[in-house]
């Protein structure tokens, strides 16, 4: 074995020595600090901001002449969707058209960076490499009801420009953040709330377990220590989890050092297969404010407990006046294979003699022994009555005295059973079996055998009951014989609910038993009254038992409105929860060898990567180290944070990074085409404090975003991939983008932000494996805020290659399939965008050419020309024509005519694509 091992082993080894050795020598680009560099000098006086002196410049050196400006229709489309993902308005394209000043450019982009939709486009990239989703990802993919405000978090993050370091330290440690600056008077409540609901971007991955403390916690923080290498780093930690990185200078013991500030944290549980409720959710609320909530909750539960208090002795005792008195203390028995009778709670469906016939003394006084039939139950309905003095005590000890006598056993096996059990809602319960040989007391959730037992003799069982720490002990006593026993307790998990004894548990056949079985029960409480002080059933006046009927039926509505009052107190949260992370117990991670947890190796102190620093946690430090980490991943000699998010911002903008692999900037991933180019903009992203929005007016500003997609045969043969960005590259809308422009020009899109989605209730969630959650809502609002679940994707996002929530990611693929195709012509939702285009555009002011020239500028931005106006024009003739012939009233053809015209326009490559 060993053999056969050790060159595999070798070669792991030898392969990341080989790069670690490379990389002493000759650094890694992406690990090397960022450097100040000044622009090249400019060669073309039309290219001279610092990033087309940068492009222009490795242009000419690879002999490219970029080709000229695009129009100014062609311009703001492509500004507006990249910034919005929503097409411009005839009324936006008309005013930059009149708009001749050198400022002009200038104020369309601001206007663009000030709308909220901006935040929403741009929101969604940032979801996309967090690997956002409503759903778990675990086998039942367990819904998130929560989830959305991380979304919302981070659309309202965009919108308000939060500089990029302090956007990723609130994901990374928002709670840690928000409990220092709340202990500091420095943090307003919606800020708190934002801090702490920031962690949803570690909480919301793809989840791997059944229950809160699932044996697969490690893959869930593997997931999210994969997530934060390719999100902010741009390196693939994760492939150092079972060795050493074979390409990169990212050690095992690394990897487990980061795992260990992890693992020193506490999830948000959504709910799964074993554990079917969501836990550990995060409080909104600082603790401070959290308590006095909870206080001002207690005294109004303490108080409708009064109430209810008071109402329910005065109930119990205008019943006890009409039915004698009747105790909180049930003792009730039930026989195998019959169900109990209507109600439950009057007890099992067994006949017992209202005199007992015990020859033991410890039952009540002649006359009134055993245990009495209620008038206003049948027969074989039984309920113990108590003295009234034991009501209002529910911690007192009591002794409690059961006679009975086993008869010969019937031909059926079997048992019977009676329950001693306190409330109307059962605190606390005993349980004693009763076999044809045995008997048996249920002591917390077993069952034990107390005594032999002989058939046809009297038996007495004495029960000593503390109520307040509840246990019991007690003797049975038969033919003379007594057998002790002590230290039992009551059953923790018994559900008040008689059931049918089909089995009770002993391993008994299932059988009916004959009433007669259990001969006689006698049943009494000490101390013990004097026979005339016993309440025995009277004849009541009939206009007193009327009163005492209206007040306990009126008696009985206010106390049920009252306990669901307090009942709906009881379970309202206090404050809304974030789907996040809290501290958890501090701890070092010990190595998992092969990344399997039940092998584990050294402890790893928690620590930052050797390449970045190689920072060591404090040892005295008694948090997880979360805050420690997000310091790390954005101070100022980190280079790789500041220069993967710049290169995601210019791939959005341009079609491509300046590194083509922007979640891999490692040994295996691209080069940067214009390495200068890249620090350069790094460097500006810190000196502008972290602001997106000033990256976005640098590189909009820019002559380069500016070209034309159009160029000629030789210029495309002479870059084929655009690399060097002498054009613009023409590229597809993306999913989200698509659906919400159909929405925007039909008129129907909901610009609001909408919260959670129309879950399940929780109290029907069932999923499991084999039954898992699925659904998808139909929605006006834009495409951001579409319920997005894993194990089931959202079906038009994966059609049009929507980001895929189990991974982080950072470039999507742009298909076409027939598939799509066949989408755009026959889907009722564009069939119901395009009914919607029509009455838009027939509600227009003007004649047919006016409406024509104003659908089609709100579609694809481009004006009309005379052939072009024709063609349409002639394509609604022959529309209506043809409906006409169909005999479809003039009103409906015209409107059907528009209709088909919109699915036209909106289908076309001039709407689907921006140039």
């Amino acid at each position: 074995m060993r053999s056969a091992f050790q060159p595999r082993w070798a070669l792991g080894l030898l392969t990341w020595l080989s790069a670690s050795v490379l990389l002493a020598a000759d650094p890694h680009w992406a690990f090397q600090p960022l450097r100040s560099t000044e622009p090249p000098a400019i060669i073309d006086p039309e290219w001279k901001s610092p990033i087309d002196r940068y492009l222009r410049s490795a242009m000419h050196a690879k002999g490219l002449q970029p080709v000229a400006l695009a129009d100014r229709r062609t311009l703001l489309r492509r500004v507006t969707l990249d910034l919005t993902g929503l097409p411009p308005t005839p009324e936006e394209i008309a005013a930059f058209l009149a708009d001749s000043s050198p400022q002009a450019w200038e104020r369309v982009v601001e206007r663009l960076l000030a709308s909220p939709h901006y935040a929403e486009r741009w929101g969604r990239h940032w979801l996309d490499v967090a690997r956002y989703a409503d759903t778990a990802g675990d086998g039942a993919d367990y819904p998130v009801p929560n989830a959305y405000r991380y979304r919302n978090y981070v659309i309202r993050s965009f919108a308000a420009d939060k500089p990029f370091d302090q956007f990723l330290k609130e994901q990374f440690a928002g709670d840690l953040l928000a409990k220092a600056a709340i202990r500091d008077q420095k943090m307003t409540p919606d800020a708190y709330a934002d801090a702490i609901t920031a962690t949803g971007y570690l909480a919301i991955g793809k989840r791997f377990g059944y229950n809160v403390n699932t044996e697969f916690q490690h893959l869930d923080i593997a997931d999210n220590l994969e997530t934060i290498g390719r999100s902010v780093l741009g390196l693939s930690i994760g492939c150092a989890r079972c060795h050493d990185h074979k390409y990169d200078p990212i050690s095992t013991r690394e990897y487990y050092g980061l795992y260990g500030i992890l693992a020193s944290s506490q999830f948000a549980f959504p709910g799964g297969e074993e554990h079917q409720r969501p836990a550990n959710l995060v409080p909104l609320l600082p603790p401070e404010e959290l308590k006095q909530k909870e206080a001002a909750r207690q005294a109004e539960l303490s108080q409708l407990d009064s109430q209810i208090r008071k109402l329910a002795t005065d109930v119990r005792m205008a019943r006890s006046e009409l039915n004698g008195p009747d105790g909180l203390w049930n003792l009730e028995s039930a026989t195998i294979g019959k169900a109990p009778p209507e109600p439950w709670f009057y007890g099992g469906p067994i006949t017992v003699l209202a005199e007992a016939q015990s020859p033991f003394r410890n039952v009540f006084p002649a006359g009134t022994r055993g245990v009495r039939v209620l008038p206003s139950v049948p027969n074989d309905g039984i309920r113990a009555t108590f003295p009234t003095a034991f009501h209002a005590d529910p911690g007192a000890k009591l002794h409690v005295n059961v006679d009975f006598r086993p008869l010969p056993s019937s031909d059926t096996p079997g048992a019977h059973r009676f329950f001693l059990s306190h409330g109307v809602i059962t605190t606390f319960a005993l349980q004693v079996s009763i076999t044809a040989d045995a008997l048996w007391i249920r002591s917390g959730e077993e069952w034990q055998k107390v005594a032999s037992i002989q058939s046809n003799e009297w038996a007495n069982l004495q029960l000593d009951l503390d109520l307040e720490k509840r246990k019991f002990a007690g003797r049975f006593t038969q033919s003379g014989k007594t057998i002790s026993f002590a230290d039992k307790t009551f059953d923790p998990k018994w559900d008040g609910v008689i059931d049918t004894f089909i089995n009770d548990g002993l391993g008994h056949v299932p059988g009916k038993i004959t009433p007669h079985d259990v001969d006689n029960l006698a049943f009494s409480t000490v101390p013990f009254l004097p026979a005339d002080q016993v309440a025995v059933v009277k004849e009541l006046d009939p206009a007193k038992k009327a009163a005492l009927q209206t007040t306990i039926q009126k008696g009985d509505a206010e106390l049920q409105a009252l306990r669901l009052q307090r009942n709906s107190l009881a379970g309202k949260e206090l404050c809304d929860h974030a789907y996040g992370v809290m501290e958890a117990k501090a701890m070092n991670a010990r190595i998992q060898r092969r990344g399997e947890p039940d092998k584990l190796g050294d402890e790893v102190p928690r620590s930052f990567l050797s390449v970045l620093g190689g920072d060591v946690l404090p040892a005295s430090a008694a948090e997880s180290g979360r805050q420690h980490l997000a310091e790390w991943l954005t101070r100022e000699s980190n280079p790789l944070t500041p220069r993967v998010m710049v290169n995601r911002i210019w791939q959005h903008h341009f079609g491509r990074g300046i590194v083509a692999t922007p979640s891999d900037f490692g040994v295996r991933g691209d080069k940067p085409t214009h390495p200068e180019l890249l620090d350069w903009l790094a460097r500006e992203f810190q000196r502008n404090g972290w602001s997106i929005k000033q990256m976005h007016r640098i590189m909009l500003h820019s002559r380069a975003y500016q070209l034309a997609s159009t160029a000629t045969e030789k210029q495309i043969e002479a870059d084929l991939d655009n690399r060097w960005l002498s054009r613009f590259s023409r590229r597809r809308l993306d999913a989200e983008s698509i659906r919400d422009g159909m929405l925007a020009v039909a008129g129907t899109l909901d610009r609001s932000m909408p919260t959670t989605h129309p879950f399940p209730p929780m109290s029907q969630w069932r999923f499991t494996i084999h039954n898992p959650f699925h659904a998808v809502y139909e929605s006006k609002h834009r495409s951001v805020y579409l319920m997005v679940q894993r194990q089931s994707r959202h079906p038009y996002l994966a059609l049009f290659d929507g980001a895929d929530p189990n991974i982080s990611t950072d470039v999507r693929p742009f298909t076409i399939t027939p598939t799509q195709a066949l989408y755009l012509m026959n889907d009722p939702f564009v069939h119901a965008q395009s009914d919607a285009f029509a009455k838009r555009m027939l509600a227009q002011p003007g004649d047919e050419s006016a409406r024509l020239r104003f659908a089609v500028e709100s579609v694809t931005g481009q004006a009309l020309d005379a052939p072009q106006l024709q063609k349409f024009q002639s394509f609604l003739a022959n529309y209506r024509k043809r409906w006409q012939e169909s005999k479809l009233p003039a009103t409906q053809a015209e409107s059907a005519a528009w209709a088909a015209l919109g699915r036209v326009l909106m289908t076309s490559n001039a709407s689907l694509y921006v140039d």
